[in-house]
């Protein structure tokens, strides 16, 4: 028999208290991040930072499609099978989401070995520039593919405790250990002076931090099962039949929106990558610094994002639409308050925000005037393309997706070669209106549930009076 479902409630402490861990995670995230850019722009001439930071795109890029977006299947089913007390098939689905991303992270690492040679040259416009030729790039390319399969699997493997609304691996694992590896490997590289040991040391930080995801995923794996060997679990004809069910109902869900996201990371890192191959490593380092700061808020969201996840699911499983509805427009609140003052203040104050990184770097001022305000229109928002995936239209998220990368590369091909970076910023803003407000509406339609409750709009008023 099928036991009845866990507790309808919004859950919102729960939510709360995981957001507030993977917010502390956030923080030290960001911190990092912010840590490298200044150490690369520092220390390290324009063209070297440039080439430094699309080489580190093309590495972020590889590594989310080589994963196949594994995590998003792992997280809604772990969350969906123990709200329905159907957990006996966890196993299956885990091997279902993490075998073919292992395969597609190898030849992922093979290919980015392979190409080494033809992306350097790309990336360096065909030409030394900044002291750094294209074979000592070809062999930093080659040197960051052999951490590329330890990369594509890291999330994957720390998902699965998020499924259990275990917030710890991904805070500590890869907020803490490989954010802040990244930063001291980029400080070993600045004081050697060693251009060529950027992007090698940045990348070696996840070699680490995978095996320790894969140590704190089995030790779970072993408690949870410990606790289901009391339980009666299906057997014979009817459980080879859910064993071999599981990869295509893995899959059937998890496909479309591994490819919306894949398209999200896309939007958020080919521009770096257009920007050094159509004008440029310099101008690339120029808008990499501009976008740091307003990149930082999805951190934020992020943060809040992987703990209502999980919660979501679990309502939208059992037809609590009511307290989904009210979760999504809590999180939103708390996303506006937590983000709006500092995309406000970003726009506000960017030139003494990119004096920080060298005087020159004031000239990507216009990117964060344009990208802020895309940014406050996205978070007030809220998490909609997560609630809409988690009511079960992954098909929706990967079509919004899709058009909101083509609608991005189509601007930034049109827009970078005569307006260098404001046109590479007008595509990403461009992109963050078909990513935001197309699946708002089909939410407000369809599933009658939308963002803009009392406190949303407390928060928003708020925001913009205190710091706008």
């Amino acid at each position: 028999m099928t036991a009845e479902p866990r507790p309808q409630g919004g859950g919102l402490r729960d939510i709360a208290r995981g957001g507030m861990l993977n917010l502390i995670g956030a923080g030290v995230s960001s911190a990092s991040v912010i840590g490298v850019t200044v150490v690369v722009t520092r220390h390290f001439s324009k063209p070297v930072a440039g080439v430094f930071f699309a080489a580190t795109s093309v590495f972020v890029i590889l590594t989310l499609m080589a994963s196949l977006g594994a995590s998003n299947g792992l997280v809604y089913f772990v969350a969906r099978l123990r709200s329905l007390d159907d957990e006996g098939r966890i196993s299956a689905m885990l091997r279902a989401g993490c075998r073919p991303a292992a395969a597609a992270a190898v030849l992922a690492s093979v290919a980015l070995v392979l190409a080494a040679r033809p992306l350097a040259e790309s990336l360096l416009g065909g030409h030394p520039s900044g002291g750094i030729s294209i074979s000592s790039v070809a062999r930093a390319l080659r040197t960051i593919a052999i951490a590329l399969p330890f990369a594509a699997l890291l999330d994957p493997l720390l998902s699965v405790a998020r499924g259990y609304r275990d917030m710890r691996p991904t805070v500590l694992v890869d907020r803490f250990g490989r954010s802040l590896g990244q930063l001291l490997g980029v400080a070993i590289a600045a004081a050697a002076g060693s251009a060529v040991l950027l992007a090698p040391l940045w990348a070696a930080a996840y070699v680490p931090a995978a095996v320790a995801g894969w140590l704190w995923l089995r030790l779970l794996r072993q408690r949870e099962t410990a606790k289901l060997a009391h339980s009666a679990m299906p057997g014979g004809r009817s459980a080879r039949r859910a064993l071999r069910r599981a990869p295509r109902e893995f899959w059937r869900f998890t496909a479309p929106r591994s490819l919306a996201t894949m398209a999200q990371t896309i939007i958020q890192r080919l521009d770096i990558v257009l920007v050094g191959i159509l004008r440029g490593p310099a101008e690339a380092a120029i808008y990499t610094a501009a976008t740091r700061f307003l990149v930082l808020g999805q951190f934020g969201n992020a943060a809040i994002s992987l703990a209502a996840q999980p919660r979501l699911t679990e309502l939208f499983s059992v037809g609590a639409y009511a307290g989904a509805n009210r979760v999504y427009q809590a999180t939103t609140a708390w996303l506006v308050v937590l983000t709006w003052p500092m995309y406000l203040l970003s726009m506000i104050f960017g030139p003494q925000i990119l004096a920080l990184f060298g005087h020159s770097y004031r000239a990507g001022y216009s990117v964060m005037i344009i990208l802020g305000a895309s940014m406050l229109m996205g978070t007030a928002c809220g998490q909609v393309d997560v609630v809409l995936t988690t009511t079960g239209r992954s098909t929706w998220s990967l079509i919004n997706g899709l058009s909101a990368m083509t609608v991005n590369i189509i601007l930034d091909l049109l827009l970078i070669p005569r307006y260098g970076i404001t046109g590479a910023a007008i595509g990403w803003a461009g992109a963050l209106a078909v990513q935001n407000l197309v699946p708002l509406t089909q939410l407000a339609l369809v599933a009658k549930l939308q963002p803009f409750g009392r406190s949303t709009l407390m928060a928003c008023g708020l925001a913009a009076v205190s710091f706008g």
